[in-house]
């Protein structure tokens, strides 16, 4: 009996890989019959808010038509406002001379130009109130002839007419639903339009261009909308007046214009004793609302259906579920088993023997590759330091490249700055004898440590410091200032170097030369620090051997301070190509070697010979450099009596030209890789593929570096560039050819015109139907 509890119990286990498999399908059942319970109770608001989006699309639809047709009426507008002949007829007064009469006629023969614009405009004329006239196309009339004999409008006399044109200054005013009746006996319904002109002028009016617009029309246009929509559409004015609608009477509306807020959206009213929905979207042109009204229980037909068909699928996933969980379960398992066997090195074909757990195989395959990402992550984390010590040397000497002080890189580093004033303090341990005996290299790598924490914890105080090793006995530390006063920092950096070198000497015993340098203001003058530390730390090392031996002093041969550190500093600038880097430091050495102090001029003419010297080795690996250049340099180090300053200003002058000859080679291969970047574009982008990686790929570089390349050169990035191109191609395509938009859209990359539609309009505000029916409008007119 305990043995069949045990095995009964087995079952409800997760131990293994049939009972999991097993229960999990039943889970997974479980989860779906919870969903399909949801489903059946939500079905209303999903069907709801899908007829919502089909009644959206369709006021979508409709608002697209109508303010397509709205347009022309602007355009008509500018068009007839913008006549020359009319701005000088809007003055005229009576009585007419002959040659007003003759543009009156003239202009009423060019709005015959624009009779044919659109069906939507029944009619249009230019009311002029000084002289009383009504000018149509082909037209010159009155007031009284044309409202009481042309055309007759229910209830408004020309009087009226003629006092509504000068009541005041109308900008795009509609009267809507006017029944009109025609000399011939033919009815209609008219939308009034007027506007003062001319426009934007509010104190000046001229005239008033009063136009007809067909409602018919303008209903038969979304009548098929309505029936489709099983409802009535009613188009609402920022007056709360209805302009147009499909309804077979016209009752008022149980909502007003102000209850519907936003571009578009839903509302829920009554409507004689009627439960009724309300969709609506707002025109573009004008501010109407287009609203398609729905009785609810119309609007809610497909939602019983599909609440049926929710608890349909329901009872028959609770019958069949059961059933396709087991045999899912038993299928699975078995390649799973298998699998195991085969890794494990058992055979499958012992059924009886009980081999290790399916779960347990893949948790420790899981554990093993987590400790390998450990590791990796592990090894990575240890070589951090040294990737920061490298760069802290290169940033020092000032060699380190402008991407490499960007926020994400020195963040990896574990570095940050706290403000732009800095400092460079260089450490270098003259004689260690009083500490240790021995010259032993790890005691010098001991002597670092200790030199480098104590600086460290002195400066970290009040503000940051970074500290790396020169060489053998010789500390670089950077300091970061937290404030930015000058004179401030200035004392603060004496009073760090004073307690320094006095717990350096007197409690570790210590002969050290300590150089700080000049407070540098910005990051990029950090090289330039490094130098005046180099320079101070000759000078305190000078100044201790004078101190000790003064005797042996003036034995000495005169100052020669030309290290490699500053070579190679200088060789960094010029290949750089940085004029004016370079300059500076050429000026700052040469001050150093021929100033006021006495300084031998064997030394300065023996510097200028390494200066010399310097140069000519930069240039056998300059491109486009001259020959005769390195022939100039041989015979001005030949020339050993010619005039040191003289000299110097030549050497200065060849190794602006260097920079620049480097600079050049850089620029010229930068613009011969924009230039293949554009054609790259040019050439594939009707390819939908076409993207960053790709033009990496196809140049041999790194995605982040081309982007940053071309961000850079063009102040663009590659995405933008790409569009710009397909847009100029396909608005060419759209005015110059009649192909379809698909086929536009294939044209320039879009696999289908949906993307491109949503693209072009994106770009440009409008569809690129509009547009080219823009075009074709502009053109013909």
């Amino acid at each position: 009996m305990e043995k069949k509890g045990m095995r009964s119990w087995k079952w409800f286990r997760f131990k293994g890989a049939w009972p999991a498999l097993f229960w999990s399908y039943i889970s997974i059942l479980l989860l779906l019959l919870v969903l399909g319970s949801i489903l059946y109770w939500s079905a209303r608001e999903v069907v709801v808010k899908s007829v919502e989006r089909s009644n959206s699309a369709m006021l979508g639809q409709l608002r697209e038509l109508a303010d397509g047709q709205l347009q022309m009426i602007e355009q008509l507008e500018q068009q007839i406002a913008n006549h020359p002949k009319l701005l000088q007829l809007m003055s005229s007064r009576t009585p007419l001379s002959d040659k007003e009469q003759y543009e009156m006629i003239a202009l009423a023969e060019d709005l015959k130009r624009y009779k044919q614009l659109t069906p939507f405009i029944n009619d249009y004329y230019i009311y002029l109130p000084k002289t009383g006239t009504m000018l149509g196309p082909g037209v010159k009339t009155t007031p009284e002839i044309l409202f009481e004999q042309a055309v007759r409008f229910d209830g408004l006399s020309a009087d009226e007419w003629v006092q509504k044109f000068e009541s005041g200054y109308h900008f795009r005013t509609f009267e809507p639903s006017l029944h009109a009746r025609s000399s011939i006996g033919e009815s209609s319904d008219i939308l009034a339009y007027m506007q003062t002109l001319p426009l934007g002028n509010r104190s000046k009016g001229l005239a008033t261009l009063f136009i007809m617009i067909n409602e018919d029309e303008l209903r038969k246009m979304f009548q098929g909308l309505a029936d489709a929509g099983q409802g009535s559409i009613y188009i609402v004015d920022s007056s709360n007046r209805m302009v147009s609608t499909t309804a077979a009477s016209k009752v008022p509306l149980s909502f007003t214009y102000g209850d519907m807020q936003g571009e578009q959206g839903k509302l829920e009213t009554r409507r004689e004793g009627k439960e009724m929905i309300v969709s609506y979207v707002t025109s573009s042109v004008f501010g109407w609302k287009f609203v398609l009204e729905v009785p609810r229980v119309v609007f809610l037909k497909e939602v019983n259906e599909v609440r049926s068909w929710a608890l349909l699928l329901l009872i028959l996933a609770a019958l069949s579920g059961a059933a396709v969980s087991f045999y899912l379960s038993y299928r699975n398992v078995r390649p799973l088993r298998d699998l195991v066997s085969v890794v494990t090195g058992n055979s499958p074909a012992l059924p009886r023997k009980e081999g290790p757990l399916e779960y347990q195989f893949i948790h420790t395959s899981i554990q093993s590759a987590r400790i390998t990402e450990t590791e990796l992550r592990g090894r990575l984390s240890q070589q951090t330091p040294i990737i920061r010590l490298h760069f802290l040397n290169r940033l020092i000497k000032g060699y380190a490249d402008p991407h490499e002080l960007q926020p994400e890189a020195l963040e990896f580093m574990d570095i940050r700055f706290i403000s732009d004033t800095f400092a460079i303090l260089l450490i270098d341990v003259e004689d260690m004898n009083t500490f240790s005996t021995e010259n032993d290299p790890k005691e010098w790598l001991f002597i670092n440590f200790v030199i480098s924490n104590i600086a460290t914890d002195l400066v970290g105080e009040r503000h940051i410091a970074y500290t790396t090793e020169l060489d053998q006995g010789r500390i670089a530390l950077l300091i970061n200032f937290s404030e930015a006063d000058e004179a401030a920092c200035t004392a603060e950096l004496s009073a760090i170097t004073e307690q320094l070198e006095h717990m350096l000497c007197k409690r570790f015993r210590l002969k050290v030369s300590i150089g700080a340098s000049f407070i540098a203001r910005e990051i990029k003058t950090i090289g330039e620090a490094f130098r005046d530390a180099l320079k101070r730390l000759d000078e305190d090392a000078k100044q201790q051997a004078k101190d000790h031996a003064v005797d042996q002093l003036r034995e000495r041969p005169p100052v020669y301070y030309y290290p490699l550190d500053i070579e190679q500093q200088l060789t960094n600038y010029v290949k750089s190509g940085e004029e004016e880097k370079t300059e500076q430091l050429l000026n700052a050495l040469y001050s150093d070697h021929y100033s006021t102090d006495g300084s031998s001029p064997l030394v300065g003419s023996y510097f200028l010979l390494h200066l010399s010297s310097t140069l000519f080795r930069i240039v056998q690996n300059t491109p486009n450099a001259d020959a005769e250049l390195a022939m100039r340099l041989l015979q001005n180090q030949s020339d050993g009596n010619a005039d040191a300053h003289r000299t110097f200003q030549q050497l200065k002058g060849e190794f602006q030209t260097v920079c620049r000859l480097w600079r050049e080679g850089r620029s010229d291969q930068g613009s011969r890789m924009l230039e293949t970047i554009k054609q790259i574009v040019r050439e594939r982008y009707s390819e939908n593929m076409l993207s960053v990686n790709l033009i990496a790929d196809e140049l041999g570089i790194t995605q982040p570096y081309l982007s940053s390349f071309f961000k850079k050169v063009t102040g663009h990035t590659i995405l933008e560039f790409i569009a710009e191109t397909r847009l100029k191609e396909a608005k060419r395509l759209l005015t110059d050819t009649d192909r379809t938009v698909a086929y536009v859209a294939r044209a320039v990359g879009y696999s289908n015109d949906i993307g491109f539609i949503r693209f072009f309009k994106k770009h440009e505000g409008i569809t690129p139907g509009q547009y080219r029916t823009n075009t074709q409008t502009e053109h013909r007119s």
